[in-house]
């Protein structure tokens, strides 16, 4: 098994950018760097509550970001930023990185996809990792091609798509849910080795709109009756290194 694909996505819940190789530390350096925060809730938003969030696109060039709405391309280094953001999505926001040790408001919700209107699903609020803008403990996450090739055939076009799940890294599998099989272990790849901590449990994200594709229920619906709404595994680094695309991905 390879790496396929790696990703990194700058702005929490914002699409990312291909990368051909990263260094590895407790994280992919600048994934979830930045976050739009709700100036009223306090809250950092996320596609769970904001769809339109998935619909700009975040890349890192030096130490400041890129992000690209509605056709155009803003600077993290403007001083405007939060203006035009506030603007794009309808409400008083700011971007912000994450200091140390800080902790953000961030919200997930339960929804096994059988609810055809999910305009109003259960979320509750629970606080991100200290120092990033992630939804769980885990700063990794891989998902195999079998399992994204699978979702495509037997769900329909789109519902296997790469950015509908987000991850880190693309491994190139033959068995769909293989990757399954790892959660306990210790992944060599690269220089780097990462423990595999869990199955990453789908939320509503994987319903919403994004570039070509229209919201649908249905992936988020089969993993729910077939998969335990799961799909990937969250992962964690324990040694620093580099990884690359092409690079082998074994059990140590």
């Amino acid at each position: 098994m390879a790496i396929e694909q790696i990703w990194r996505y700058p702005v929490k819940s914002l699409q990312g950018e291909q990368l051909e190789s990263t260094d590895i530390t407790d994280m992919i350096p600048g994934d979830r760097r930045w976050g739009i925060v709700d100036l009223e809730t306090n809250i950092l938003l996320s596609a769970k509550r904001v769809p339109k969030l998935l619909e700009g696109h975040a890349r890192i060039i030096g130490d400041h970001c890129i992000i690209s709405i509605d056709r155009n391309e803003l600077s993290s280094q403007e001083p405007d930023i939060d203006e035009k953001l506030s603007n794009w999505l309808g409400r008083s926001v700011t971007l912000m990185k994450p200091t140390s040790g800080e902790t953000k408001s961030i919200e997930i919700e339960w929804d096994d996809g059988t609810d055809e209107t999910p305009e109003d699903p259960n979320i509750f609020e629970f606080s991100t990792s200290p120092g990033w803008f992630f939804d769980s403990s885990s700063s990794l996450h891989l998902i195999g091609t079998a399992t994204l090739d699978l979702l495509e055939k037997r769900v329909g076009k789109g519902s296997g798509d790469v950015r509908r799940f987000r991850p880190n890294i693309v491994a190139l599998t033959d068995e769909p849910f293989v990757e399954n099989n790892w959660v306990g272990k210790k992944l060599c790849i690269g220089t780097t080795e990462i423990n595999v901590n869990k199955r990453t449990d789908r939320c509503i994200v994987v319903t919403r709109a994004f570039d070509e594709y229209q919201a649908s229920r249905a992936t988020l619906r089969y993993l729910a009756e077939n998969h335990d709404r799961e799909a990937g595994i969250s992962m964690n680094p324990v040694k620093s290194g580099e990884i690359s695309v092409g690079d082998q991905v074994e059990i140590c």
